[in-house]
């Protein structure tokens, strides 16, 4: 796998999760790089690495963000793609599920921050990180 092709996967999990939710959200990426060091090397020499993608999904009123993480969550099992750990606390006012691709292993999560607390509102956001890959785009 090179950047390229972990790009594209990244945002094809994330399309999947995205595109049907109602109230449709518009994305809008965050972060200044997409591919940074590989966090399972933790004291290599930075010959992997590995892409990382967030999008906050605004334009929707803030009471919607728990429903867009649920509705993400349920398009990623209706996928074959598994938890990471157990599934989301729904009773929670701003859960967070995090699963993964089965079997390129792109580890994903959909969650909300919260913008008011008293009103329950908040911002959901949907990332996508990659297996780790060489940095000089050979095969792992």
């Amino acid at each position: 796998m090179d950047e390229q092709q972990a790009t594209k996967r990244a945002e094809e999990v994330i399309h999947q999760a995205v595109d049907g939710m109602s109230p449709q959200p518009t994305l809008k990426r965050t972060g200044l790089r997409s591919v940074g060091p590989c966090l399972a090397d933790d004291h290599a020499t930075g010959e992997r690495v590995q892409v990382h993608i967030t999008y906050q999904l605004t334009d929707v009123p803030g009471d919607a963000a728990k429903k867009l993480v649920r509705q993400a969550r349920d398009v990623w099992v209706k996928h074959g793609y598994e938890f990471q750990g157990s599934d989301a606390d729904w009773s929670a006012p701003f859960p967070s599920v995090s699963m993964r691709t089965v079997p390129d292993d792109f580890w994903m999560t959909a969650l909300t921050g919260v913008v008011d607390r008293a009103k329950t509102e908040g911002l959901a956001s949907v990332s996508v990180t990659s297996p780790c890959f060489a940095d000089d785009s050979s095969h792992c």
